[in-house]
C-alpha cells in the first residue's frame, strides 16, 4: 500500500505526531530565547531593587544624621533658653529689690519728716 493509499485516520495521526514534535521543538528554542530575554529582564530588575536599597539606605542615614543635628541643636536652644530664663529671673529679682529699696527709702524719708514735724 503506498503512503497516498493508507486510509485518512492512521495518516491523521501520523501528522499530528509530527507536528507535536515540531510544536515541542519549537517551544525549547522559544523558552530558550526566553531565557536570555528573561535573564536581563531579571538582570535589570535586580539592579534597580539594588538602587533603590542603596537610596534607602542613604535616605535613612541623611533622617538619622538630621534627627542628631535636631537634637543638638534642641539642647543648645534649651541651654539658651534656662540662661536667658535665670538672667530675666535674676533680672526681675533685681528690679524687685531696687523697687523695695526705694519703698524703703521713701518711707524712711516720710518717717524722718513726722519726726521733724515735733
Amino acid at each position: 500500500m503506498r503512503y497516498d493509499q493508507r486510509p485518512l485516520a492512521p495518516r491523521f495521526l501520523s501528522v499530528m505526531k509530527t507536528m507535536k514534535t515540531l510544536i515541542a521543538i519549537t517551544a525549547l528554542f522559544t523558552a530558550a530565547c526566553d531565557s536570555k530575554v528573561e535573564s536581563s529582564r531579571k538582570d535589570a530588575l535586580e539592579t534597580k531593587a539594588d538602587a533603590l536599597e542603596n537610596k534607602a539606605k542613604d535616605v535613612a542615614k541623611d533622617a538619622k544624621s538630621d534627627a542628631a543635628a535636631l537634637t543638638k541643636q534642641a539642647e543648645l536652644d534649651a541651654a539658651a533658653a534656662k540662661a536667658l530664663s535665670k538672667r530675666t529671673a535674676e533680672e526681675t529679682a533685681e528690679s524687685v529689690r531696687l523697687s523695695g529699696e526705694r519703698a524703703a527709702e521713701a518711707l524712711r524719708n516720710k518717717a524722718q519728716e513726722t519726726r521733724e514735724q515735733k
